[in-house]
């Protein structure tokens, strides 16, 4: 019997500025299983994630469930002793852009941002070279590996969400010949105490918009917006709670919902790396 949840992940699981405009998937965890620890952080990458799961791992058992979303493998985590803010990921985030995308320009960055980037630029740009296969290209491959083999050993359950689930790799990172994998275990080896979804989370996001207001101009009906938490409706953050409860509870796992979200849809609007 499950007794503690563990999340993590990005923001498709942050519970960090939750509004409160509905309840979320990860709140309807923690209702069911209130010892719910969810350590998901907006713009985080994976290898930030698992620097939290090795310190969990060896402490899991039967009674835990593991809740993980493989988000992008271009976030690299750089442990910068000089950040203390809470903004860490983002400038994460902005200095693996400029270190992978050469001609990128973030918007903003902060002072010791730049400095950062002054002193260690080609440092950094060297070791994501050097390490790139560990760090792009195969590396979701070999988290999903991990958490399909703590579910065997330490006999816990994992539920995964990936960005991309059609088998293929992924696009490459802008102006870069590194393309990072999607998943390679797919669905073939789901079973009570493992189960990789079939969906992207980033493909429910774009899929939730109903198509004939995609190109929709008029703002004089921006009352038909609806919320949206963690890049989600609410009637999608149902169905997250509903896959992973009917993976524990042997139901149905439904799929997610298409054409839920009637708001002004722009090509821009989701990016995620």
């Amino acid at each position: 019997m499950i007794k503690r949840v563990t999340i993590y992940g990005d923001s498709f699981a942050d519970p960090h500025g939750d509004p409160g405009f509905f309840p979320t998937w990860h709140s309807r965890l923690r209702d069911r299983w209130p010892e719910t620890v969810n350590y998901a952080e907006c713009a985080a990458g994976p290898m930030y994630s698992f620097k939290q799961f090795y310190q969990d791992l060896p402490k899991l058992n039967h009674e835990d469930l593991i809740v993980f979303v493989i988000s992008g493998a271009p976030r690299i985590y750089f442990d910068i002793k000089e950040d203390s803010n809470k903004d860490i990921h983002q400038w994460n985030y902005n200095i693996c852009r400029k270190v992978m995308d050469k001609t990128h320009r973030p918007a903003t960055r902060t002072a010791n941002c730049n400095n950062w980037m002054t002193l260690n630029l080609d440092k950094a740009r060297y070791a994501i070279d050097t390490f790139s296969n560990e760090t792009l290209a195969v590396s979701t491959w070999k988290y999903e590996s991990l958490l399909y083999t703590s579910s065997r050993i330490q006999k816990c359950k994992v539920f995964i969400w990936h960005l991309s689930f059609d088998g293929s790799p992924a696009p490459p990172f802008p102006h870069s010949h590194q393309h990072h994998k999607s998943s390679f275990i797919k669905t073939s080896l789901n079973d009570d105490h493992f189960y990789a979804h079939d969906e992207g989370l980033a493909d429910a996001v774009e899929n939730e918009y109903v198509e004939e207001e995609r190109l929709h101009e008029d703002f004089s009906l921006s009352h038909d917006l609806h919320y949206k938490v963690n890049h989600l409706t609410e009637a999608n953050h149902e169905v997250m709670y509903k896959q992973i409860t009917g993976f524990i509870d042997g139901s149905e796992i439904p799929k997610f919902l298409k054409n839920v979200y009637r708001g002004m849809y722009n090509k821009d609007e989701f990016i995620y790396d």
